[in-house]
């Protein structure tokens, strides 16, 4: 609850912007390394009393496995989540998760601290959805039936491990009332989406039909203080990780699981599907109700996406150091900065690449660029199914000048995705020198709490190349709205700008364009462009370490 609530009074305060605490994985390393790994450190600790300290080097490193044996056991992983677990226990993806549920935590109200300027509701949508669609980017993940447990290796910094969901895990009998309270909930959003409106207290009406109000169900299912009616919809998300960990809602004491930490949720994919099952029924074709994107909102006039060149795509595995010291207890603070215990783990990465984008435009001025990357399907039509598998993996502004123009863009640009944290202790000894002038201390973003993973950008290849697509659509830049040019700026050097209502280009739907159903009689203009590409593996093991 400390660490829960100190985190938001840093996020939140506008006097402590730009103040950088240790990355959540080396303040509570229990949430993302499994009891073998806390276990060989405490044991290390006990019969060498000089482990962790800088002069023993390499010795201070604990070797760090998935959920997964190497090589797979055929018989207990195949068709498991197992065969991804270096996605789904990635300690960076689910670092991603924790903060972004701390900087729009559903019991922060949004006009007071700015979070409806950023459509918090739509984008607690979208980033579950990005994250499911990224989920079944994996190899194995699309294929992988449904699983109904979950056994975890995680344990609590007490020794209880955390609560495991059984095989064939079924309710008990006390909580089918539970399930149809949820059932109802479920029932009245559909009620309210086919109807096209919902009623407010004064009588006045919320149109449903229209692109924006996806903001109003996205509040409506974090059940966030500016939910309209939060009882009416009841507390679906909350409710639902509380029945699928087998504990009771009522209950004064409660087992935790993996789905009861936002640290450790999407070590259970069952969250992912559990969110997405009640998303906007407009991605979707069952909805006749919900108009498609026109001709006009697609459309750029004058602008050609001639073609794109893309530089060789290759995934691997290297291995990567954290500092997980707190697992140690300490008996003084002094030397704190002079020890540490690194936790070694091979992690998913991919080789930098730049691609090309050959442009003619009869039109000079700002545009905006998206790119999204999607399964490889065979009839284009099918786009109506696989476009909800697509993942919007950059957004950005260029200049465009009349004629051709080539635009070159390199994956560490990508403004949603962020590199590996510094240790905590590396970072206080380069402040340190930079407050004495001894080292120039740089303001940078690039390691931003708020980015994706830069490393799982791209989903792990296969050996002789796995069929992928990338997707571009270049739309104009508009001036964005009056209430939102009056924002203050924010810093970019040290800010993720939460809560200023400047972190969007334009305000254009999340998902733009496969947000809405798909008229395939005007969807395909000159201003998109598909590229089939091929995302390789590698076998070579990369090193990067702190020793």
């Amino acid at each position: 609850m400390f660490i829960y609530v100190v985190h938001l009074t840093v996020m939140h305060r506008p006097d402590l912007q730009g103040i950088v605490m240790p990355a959540i994985y080396e303040i509570y390393p229990y949430y993302f390394y499994n009891t073998d790994v806390i276990r060989s450190i405490t044991y290390k600790k006990l019969y060498d009393p000089k482990f962790g300290f800088y002069s023993n080097g390499k010795y201070n490193v604990v070797y760090a496995n998935y959920t997964q044996s190497y090589p797979v056991d055929y018989y207990n992983s195949f068709y498991s989540e197992e065969i991804i677990s270096y996605f789904t226990e990635d300690i960076g993806l689910n670092s991603f998760y924790y903060y972004f549920m701390m900087d729009y935590p559903f019991i922060l109200g949004g006009d007071k601290f700015g979070l409806t300027k950023d459509r918090r509701g739509e984008l607690y949508w979208y980033m579950h959805q990005t994250l499911l669609a990224r989920y079944n980017l994996e190899p194995a993940g699309v294929a992988l039936p449904a699983q109904d447990w979950l056994l975890s290796l995680l344990s609590y910094w007490n020794g209880v491990p955390f609560k495991s969901r059984d095989y064939n895990y079924m309710t008990s009998d006390e909580s089918y009332i539970k399930v149809d309270w949820i059932n109802s909930w479920e029932t009245k959003i559909r009620q309210i989406i086919e109807a096209g409106y919902y009623i407010m207290e004064d009588g006045s009406r919320i149109n449903l039909r229209l692109p924006e109000s996806v903001e109003f169900f996205g509040n409506l299912l974090n059940s966030n203080i500016d939910a309209v009616d939060a009882n009416y919809a009841g507390y679906i998300e909350v409710f639902s990780r509380l029945l699928l960990s087998g504990n009771d809602f009522n209950a004064y004491k409660v087992w935790p699981s993996a789905l009861m930490q936002f640290e450790t949720s999407l070590r259970d994919p069952r969250v992912l599907p559990a969110v997405r099952a009640f998303s906007w029924t407009c991605t979707t074709t069952s909805s006749a109700s919900c108009r498609a994107t026109t001709y006009d909102g697609l459309n750029f006039n004058g602008v050609i996406i001639k073609d794109v060149a893309f530089e060789k795509l290759v995934t691997y595995f290297d291995l990567f150091d954290a500092d997980v010291s707190n697992v140690l207890p300490m008996q003084t603070t002094d030397k704190y900065f002079d020890s540490a215990v690194l936790a070694r783990q091979q992690r998913l990465n991919h080789k930098p690449f730049s691609y090309t984008m050959n442009v003619m435009s009869e039109y000079t001025g700002k545009a905006i660029v998206r790119m999204l990357l999607g399964p490889k399907f065979d009839r284009f039509l099918d786009l109506q199914f696989y476009k909800k598998y697509f993942v919007e993996i950059d957004q950005y502004l260029v200049d465009i000048t009349a004629g051709k123009n080539s635009i070159v863009r390199n994956s560490r640009d990508f403004y949603r995705s962020a590199k590996d944290r510094t240790t905590y202790t590396e970072l206080y000894k380069k402040t340190m020198l930079g407050f004495n002038g001894q080292e120039k201390f740089v303001l940078d973003m690039s390691e931003a709490h708020c980015g994706f993973p830069d490393r799982l950008i791209l989903p792990k290849g296969w050996t002789n190349g796995m069929p992928m697509q990338f997707y571009f659509i270049i739309t104009p830049y508009t001036a964005k709205p009056t209430y939102e040019q009056n924002v203050e700026y924010y810093d970019k050097s040290f800010s993720c700008g939460v809560g200023s209502g400047m972190r969007y280009y334009d305000t254009l739907p999340m998902g733009y364009p496969f947000d809405r159903v798909i008229n395939f009689s005007y969807f395909y203009t000159k201003n998109m462009y598909f590229k089939d590409v091929l995302i390789y593996h590698s076998d070579e093991m990369k090193m990067n370490q702190t020793f």
